[in-house]
């Protein structure tokens, strides 16, 4: 896929600092309020070549509640329009892959504070940033190369004091964490709408930084603003299109009773009255039939014999009407028990009629979102395309399979919605909130060599008698469970045994195990590093010699078809840039492939271009080959890999880049 790059979205570095907002204001009756949205573009960041998109062919993640919604609003609230210059979330340039970025030149460069000074709770000034990607700068000077970026409505430890220098009019300001921000993006007043209506901070206390939703159809639009009703029916038809459906429903349950009713009606006075009665009763029947058929039954004459109409009884019907009198064959009697869809079209039948319809609409008259597909037509759609779908107060329109972060939830026009955190608006009622994999990962346990995994949806724990050769089932565990290895292994019979710190024995083909490959050469003494085995599926983190921490992980899918091929690269690599979660999105490899959009991808950690360590919430699949390159974890495994390395998120900002004299970590990938 093409990456996009984080740094696109932060204002360009220039004299006049040229830079355009926009936003948008969403209230309630109940004082709910949605942040603006400005002018620079919202942040898709890049990706892997491709991560494997949550559809037809993977694994469907898991339904959780609904957020609740606030009160709906009792009045329509007009809402400004966004300003042309934010018609689309532009695509940006893939992430730099070459080295971090040079040492600053000046001498204004900020210090970070020691480690342990960042363990004491801070009370002092914060300074808020008030754009969507609000850069952070080594020196005071514009320029390409940032230290990282702090999201819109961050909050970051600071000198209140601004510096002179540069091209910033409104001065510059050091942050406690080092870097430099200018005063044009950012306040110290923390009641400004675009600090207080910003994005909601993660919440790194939690399993994922934000909560995230599943988007389960075709063509559901992201609008830059809440709509109107009027917009709504616009842009969504198919709300019409139930509505209409429900009616019909009704009318035919009410339909339904009306017809049992007359046939109750009519076996009652069969019961009672004989023959005549039973004609009369079967007449009650056909009433309901051409009611149903929107034929008006004759107003004289026995409702038994229908009487013959008195002038131009041989004329020809208009096509498609239906007589305001009786007819020929007005009297057809349907059997009794057809549901009313028949006994209309029969009773229109015997009228000489055929229902009107209107002529056919073809597949290629409707929109992309609308069409039928099947595997020997499949949607052909591009990101490229989705854009274009762009209309009003529409961005776009997403594939089934998207996943948007939600910023905020709140109830409008009786609806459920979510403002993204993009700063789109998005309808629940055609998503829902996913349930996230726990973590899978293993502190390694005191005296073991190696951390087991097991893959088996049903595996055992055995007692092995190594010299007897006899092996025996002393219980079952779950698939995915962790657990010490003493490096101790027998084999009986042919099959591998691999004993448990805990003293039971694993089958090694119902599972894996983490253990350390060689230590690179470049590392200094004691330095951390990571290492990725690729053929064991596992990630271990490593202090110096020690292990830590294992977990299992599911790499790039290897495929004999090459635009289905995506192996994870090996090779010796250090972290160049930190996210707390980016966009990952990109097109099909491969003819029926459709486009996937995974918003705010958490704990992304890229180490050779779009290549990536990062947290997977829509699988569970970790063990096997799963990824479009990158490597995946489990949510809580991902957040301790990104707080374990280098560089380190320092407060309140939402992106880091490596320095050469901070180094990101080492991360040794091999088979």
């Amino acid at each position: 896929m093409n990456p996009r790059d984080p740094r696109a979205t932060a204002p360009a570095p220039a004299p006049d600092e040229n830079v355009r907002a926009r936003s948008s204001l969403v209230s309630s009756a109940a004082g709910f309020v949605v942040a603006s949205v400005l002018a620079g573009a919202v942040a898709w960041g890049s990706g892997c070549h491709g991560e494997a998109p949550p559809g037809p062919s993977t694994e469907k993640p898991q339904r959780q509640n609904a957020l609740p919604a606030p009160p709906a609003p009792t009045t329509s609230v007009a809402l400004p329009s966004p300003s042309p210059a934010s018609s689309g979330e532009p695509h940006a340039a893939a992430p730099e892959s070459a080295a971090p970025s040079a040492a600053p030149t000046s001498e204004a460069v900020a210090e970070a504070p020691k480690e342990e000074e960042e363990e004491k709770p801070y009370t002092g000034p914060l300074l808020g940033a008030q754009w969507i990607q609000t850069p952070v700068y080594p020196t005071m000077e514009f320029s390409n190369k940032r230290v990282g970026y702090i999201r819109r409505g961050g909050k970051v430890p600071v000198d209140p004091k601004p510096l002179k220098g540069g091209n910033c009019a409104k001065g510059w300001y050091r942050l406690l964490d080092g870097g430099y921000v200018c005063g044009k993006y950012s306040t110290l007043d923390m009641s400004d709408p675009q600090v207080r209506l910003g994005v909601t901070p993660p919440n790194l206390d939690d399993l994922l930084p934000y909560k995230y939703a599943y988007n389960n159809a075709h063509g559901t639009p992201l609008y830059r603003s809440v709509p109107s009703r009027e917009e709504m029916n616009r842009y969504e038809p198919y709300l019409e299109a139930a509505r209409k459906k429900k009616k019909e429903q009704a009318e035919k349950k009410k339909a339904e009773l009306a017809k049992k009713e007359a046939e109750k009606k009519a076996s009652d006075s069969e019961g009672v009255g004989g023959s005549s009665a039973s004609a009369t009763g079967k007449d009650a029947v056909v009433a309901v039939a051409i009611a149903s058929a929107g034929v008006s039954e004759g107003s004289g004459g026995d409702s038994a014999t229908p009487r013959k109409p008195e002038k131009d009884k041989d004329a020809p019907l208009p096509t498609g009407a239906l007589p305001s009198g009786d007819g020929p064959g007005s009297a057809g009697t349907p059997s009794s028990g057809v549901d009313d869809k028949t006994a209309a079209a029969a009773a229109a039948a015997s009228l000489g009629l055929g229902l009107a319809e209107p002529p056919p609409e073809t597949e290629d008259d409707k929109p992309w979102w609308q069409r039928t597909y099947d595997k020997d037509k499949p949607l052909s759609i591009t990101l490229a395309d989705l854009d274009k779908d762009a209309d009003g107060p529409v961005a776009k329109r997403m594939v089934k399979g998207f996943f948007v972060a939600i910023d905020k939830s709140f109830g409008w026009n009786d609806r459920l919605w979510y403002k993204t955190t993009s700063g789109l608006v998005a309808p629940s009622d055609r998503m829902y909130v996913i349930k996230p994999p726990g973590s899978q990962g293993s502190d390694f346990p005191e005296g073991a060599r190696q951390v087991g995994f097991i893959l088996s949806t049903k595996a055992s724990k055995y007692e092995v008698d190594a010299e007897a050769g006899k092996v025996k089932v002393t219980g079952s565990i779950a698939r995915q469970a962790a657990f010490g290895l003493t490096g101790e292994s027998v084999t009986v019979k042919t099959v591998l045994y691999r004993k448990t710190t805990d003293g039971w024995w694993m089958r090694d083909k119902d599972g894996t195990y983490a253990e350390p490959g060689t230590k690179p050469s470049d590392l200094a003494t004691g330095e951390k590093w990571v290492d990725v085995n690729l053929t064991r599926k596992t990630l271990t983190l490593v202090e110096g010699d020690k292990p830590v921490f294992a977990a299992l992980i599911s790499p790039g899918k290897r495929s004999s078809n090459k635009k289905k091929d995506h192996p994870t690269k090996p090779g010796v690599f250090r972290i160049r840039e930190k996210h707390i979660a980016a966009v990952m999105d990109g097109d099909g490899t491969a003819a029926g492939d459709l486009p996937y959009s995974i918003e705010d991808v958490p704990f992304v950690a890229y180490y050779d271009g779009s290549y990536a360590l990062h947290g997977a919430f829509w699988h569970s699949d970790f063990g096997r080959e799963r990824s479009h390159g990158c490597v995946n974890l489990a949510p809580l495994d991902a957040k301790r890999v990104f707080m374990w390395t280098e560089p380190r998120m320092p407060r309140g900002w939402h992106g880091v880049w490596s320095t050469p004299q901070k180094p990101g970590t080492l991360i040794s990938i091999h088979d």
